[in-house]
């Protein structure tokens, strides 16, 4: 009787109403602001955060834009944001699902987020007062928290951020690219039945007995699109004795996958949308005859990689 131990280290538009934007601006003004000439001064336009799914951060970030009164009198605003009739949501390019975001303006953790294609009017909501020559910075909370894995790629939705007077007459208005690039990226693991030992795990072969049997473990691969997993054998497909001559050649299979150990192997997984894949994993174990009897093992080395 013959046993041995397999060890698998750790896996690693334009604006629809611009052409009344002019009239409803001077009606504003009309109104109390008759010197007011608020324009935004600084800030990017576009609005982009950085996501890793599988890291340990959250898709989110602040932004600030810069308004500033050029006109001789007092202006009152309050900060609105417009989808200029877009549906609301992120959407990646060629897929009709739309992600959805919350977009918060700091001065007053005011949700200014556009759910219905505009900000919702809050009475009482804060405003701010600039002085000719004064200016203000908004700072912005973008935030995306999802649900389910998301497809490598960018994600995004165009608007307009706006100051409109209290009493919704717009003044000035900026347009800005929100949206959250979700990285290519994959990670793997293993479940079922293995132990770690030394940052290893171990797979017990029991017995060796020469044909081939389905393993209780599988791996297993998320990834934001394609991916390929390769695998390399310490001991080019042979489970060896110690340092010792005596081996028993053995072959791995991923899946329905046979993998060549003697060269290295790679699985390679072509995709658009989020992956989570199972892999069972099985061996097919050579002749034992005249063998020594002792315990055989190999060191497989499992990496992946987004494509």
């Amino acid at each position: 009787m013959f046993r041995a131990k397999t060890l698998v280290p750790a896996l690693a538009a334009a604006l629809g109403v611009l052409t009344l934007a002019g009239q409803a601006a001077a009606q504003g003004q009309g109104q109390g602001q008759p010197n007011c000439q608020l324009a935004f001064e600084s800030g990017p336009d576009q609005w982009i955060v950085q996501f890793d799914p599988f890291a340990d951060s959250e898709a989110a970030r602040q932004f600030d834009l810069a308004v500033v009164n050029r006109g001789s009198g007092p202006c009152t605003g309050e900060v609105v944001v417009d989808t200029s009739g877009d549906p609301f949501g992120l959407a990646l390019s060629g897929d009709p699902q739309r992600l959805p975001y919350v977009l918060v303006d700091e001065r007053g953790s005011i949700d200014v987020t556009p759910r219905t294609g505009e900000s919702a009017r809050r009475p009482g909501g804060r405003s701010f007062n600039l002085r000719p020559g004064e200016r203000e910075i908004l700072r912005f909370s973008f935030a995306v928290d999802p649900q389910s894995l998301l497809g490598a790629g960018l994600y995004s939705q165009n608007v307009f951020i706006g100051v409109n007077h209290p009493n919704g007459a717009p003044q000035t208005q900026k347009p800005v690219t929100l949206g959250v690039q979700v990285a290519s990226t994959a990670l793997m693991g293993l479940k079922g039945e293995f132990t770690r030992r030394g940052g290893l795990a171990t797979i017990d072969l029991g017995d060796l007995t020469q044909g081939g049997r389905t393993l209780n473990t599988s791996l297993y691969v998320l990834s934001t699109g394609g991916y390929r997993v390769s695998v390399t054998s310490a001991n080019a497909g042979r489970l060896r004795q110690g340092a010792s001559d005596w081996f028993v050649p053995y072959g791995l299979a991923i899946g329905d996958r046979a993998m060549n150990l003697a060269q290295g192997d790679q699985l390679e997984v072509v995709s658009r949308r989020p992956r989570l894949d199972d892999y069972p994993l099985s061996i097919n174990i050579g002749s034992t005859a005249g063998r020594r009897a002792g315990d055989y093992s190999d060191v497989l080395t499992f990496t992946v990689s987004a494509i």
